[in-house]
């Protein structure tokens, strides 16, 4: 077995604990507009969870694109309240939810400094879905901003799990796919795509924020990043 040299990380759930952040953030933006005065916030969230992941179906099914998720659930959830919102009111939400999210996201000092010393033995590469401001913005808040090799789907205008977000990574960085670890909480979006292209996986067990349950995966798994630099040594 070729020893690995190279680690592409995904960033929310899996370099940080976004999902606890998002829920935070999910209710504070749902009282700061005021909608918390139409149904409750648990009401709403659990039809709002119920929804996306109506859509997610969809997605997989290549009937929805991803980046078109986000206002589809809101605009479909709110209809339920006699609501019905514009993309402008989907991009006030948003904007506001995502400043409440800079504002949770905290340094992990020392996490930082084992993955600061991960950077003189690997080379480091951030692989992620996502708006190119936003996901910049919290690599800065988190101090991660200067410790990857930065590929951002909005910036490629690939987004996983095509595997070209996989491949550009590989052709551009000169790796070879046998010696480069995809480490990820998603098994449709990291896992997957990164195993038929022959690259080692590591699935960061953390339940996203819309999901009831874990899905079941019987490769190499951890809790959380700290738990993975510890274990690296010994994959």
């Amino acid at each position: 077995m070729k020893k690995i040299k190279n680690l592409i990380f995904d960033l929310d759930n899996t370099l940080y604990d976004f999902s606890t952040v998002w829920k935070k953030s999910n209710k504070l933006v749902f009282e700061y507009l005021g909608y918390d005065k139409i149904t409750s916030y648990d009401e709403f969230f659990t039809a709002y969870k119920r929804i996306n992941n109506e859509l997610m179906k969809e997605i997989h099914r290549g009937n929805l694109k991803l980046i078109n998720l986000r206002n589809e659930r809101l605009i479909k959830t709110m209809e339920i309240y006699g609501l019905h919102l514009t993309l402008e009111d989907c991009g006030i939400y948003y904007k506001k939810q995502f400043d409440f999210i800079i504002d949770c996201i905290e340094p992990n000092e020392e996490l930082n400094e084992k993955l600061k010393k991960l950077s003189k033995k690997y080379k480091l590469i951030l692989l992620t879905n996502g708006k190119s401001y936003e996901q910049r913005l919290k690599l800065k808040k988190l101090g991660l901003d200067e410790l990857f090799s930065l590929y951002i789907s909005e910036e490629t205008k690939v987004s996983k799990p095509k595997p070209q977000a996989l491949t550009n990574i590989l052709d551009n960085e000169n790796l070879i796919a046998g010696e480069t670890m995809m480490v990820g909480d998603s098994i449709f979006y990291d896992i997957k795509p990164a195993q038929k292209l022959g690259l080692k996986t590591c699935l960061i067990e953390k339940k996203w924020h819309f999901d009831d349950k874990i899905v079941h995966y019987e490769g190499c798994k951890v809790k959380n990043i700290n738990e993975f630099i510890e274990k690296l040594e010994m994959l």
